[in-house]
């Protein structure tokens, strides 16, 4: 956040940071652990009342849960720039998550920052892998799954934030184009 000091002293700075906040956001928030949540019958009970998934698109739906997002004002209480792990108190509840190191790197308890939460629905079809290669010339990136090695082709600026070693979660999708001719 040292970075971005300058933006925040002004009202015209900050409006300037908010925008860019969902941004800063993507590349920040991989993994996130929410203590404190709603009580799981509350869940189960989103959950059952949710519209089914129609033909195509994995499922997803305008108005499921997956299209929430808010931004959470916190506290940090703890960074480790090592592990890029980050302990937050924001409004009743704790966050731990795990951020790249670089954005975790001038993090100190005490800070105050911006956290971009969005509400993933876990129906949405998903497989675990990690980066096992990037390839920068050609703008690809190999990531290792259970079932082989997939190679992507992401924007520049996901590419450039990918390192070997990282561990991805990969959002499936789907759209039924019938049998085969």
């Amino acid at each position: 956040m040292g970075l971005l000091a300058p933006l925040v002293a002004s009202v015209v700075g900050r409006a300037a940071l908010i925008a860019l906040l969902p941004a800063i956001a993507a590349f920040a928030i991989p993994r996130v652990a929410v203590v404190g949540a709603a009580p799981s019958a509350e869940i189960q009970s989103a959950r059952a009342s949710a519209a089914a998934p129609r033909r195509g698109g994995g499922g997803r739906q305008p108005g499921t849960p997956s299209d929430a997002r808010t931004l959470v004002r916190a506290k940090v209480t703890a960074a480790d720039p090592t592990s890029g792990r980050v302990d937050m108190a924001a409004e009743g509840l704790t966050l731990t998550a795990t951020f790249p190191p670089a954005v975790v790197a001038e993090l100190q308890p005490g800070h105050i920052v911006f956290v971009t939460v969005d509400v993933i629905d876990t129906r949405l079809a998903t497989v675990t892998g990690s980066i096992a290669a990037v390839d920068e010339a050609k703008g690809t990136a190999a990531v290792t799954t259970p079932g082989g090695t997939l190679t992507l082709t992401p924007s520049a600026p996901a590419l450039s934030g990918m390192k070997a070693g990282d561990e991805v979660l990969l959002k499936l999708s789907l759209v039924d184009i019938g049998p085969e001719p």
